[in-house]
């Protein structure tokens, strides 16, 4: 993706000796590419010391963002994705307070569209999807921002779903509160949530 995206193509990969990065298939694939792979000592984190350093610094984040928002722990990979998104859209000094994303893509991006992390929401119920008296919204907590699509991440209490929606009322105000749910009771929805998607591995959110 980055060839494409850059037109640049990758000459060096560095990475520890993982299993993924020496199987044969990936030996070939670097091979025909003319990409060299570099591998670092066993148990010798530090010579690939810029990925492990980011690596530390992405969980420090999450980390912080769970637990101040008082959010459940199987949220971990919803935290780690907003603070790589963010961290994409935040000046940097190593280059030269430029965003990455500007550094890649050479253009500046709007940052309208961040909210705080675990807000209350209230995302709108398409008139197909409802009757005449239902209500137009649905009460959910903000957990990131979509990849895939122009959208916001949402999750629903009320049915332990995670869904996207554009459409988005935001009370940023509340980020803190944790609605009708106590705390034990909001961290116990959330375990059931993932129980039954590890039970049921081939059934999706649905939108």
């Amino acid at each position: 993706m980055v060839e494409k995206q850059t037109g640049k193509s990758i000459k060096i990969l560095r990475s520890d000796q993982g299993g993924e990065y020496k199987s044969g298939d990936f030996n070939k694939y670097c091979k025909e590419n003319g990409i060299v792979q570099q591998f670092t000592v066993p148990h010798t984190p530090q010579q690939n010391g810029v990925a492990e350093r980011k690596n530390r610094t992405l969980v420090e984040c999450a980390r912080s963002m769970i637990k101040g928002k008082n959010l459940s722990n199987a949220f971990w990979a919803e935290a780690i994705n907003t603070t790589v998104y963010l961290k994409n859209r935040s000046p940097t000094r190593c280059l030269d307070n430029v965003t990455p994303f500007e550094a890649l893509y050479g253009s500046k991006l709007a940052v309208h569209n961040l909210k705080v992390f675990r807000c209350k929401a209230f995302a709108h119920i398409p008139k197909e999807n409802r009757r005449k008296l239902d209500a137009k919204a649905i009460k959910c907590i903000f957990i990131g921002y979509c990849y895939e699509f122009k959208a916001y991440k949402l999750f629903d209490p009320a049915t332990h779903k995670v869904f996207a929606s554009r459409d988005v009322l935001f009370h940023e105000q509340e980020a803190g509160n944790h609605d009708d749910n106590s705390h034990e009771e909001w961290h116990r929805l959330i375990d059931e949530r993932f129980k039954e998607e590890k039970q049921q591995p081939s059934q999706q959110p649905q939108p």
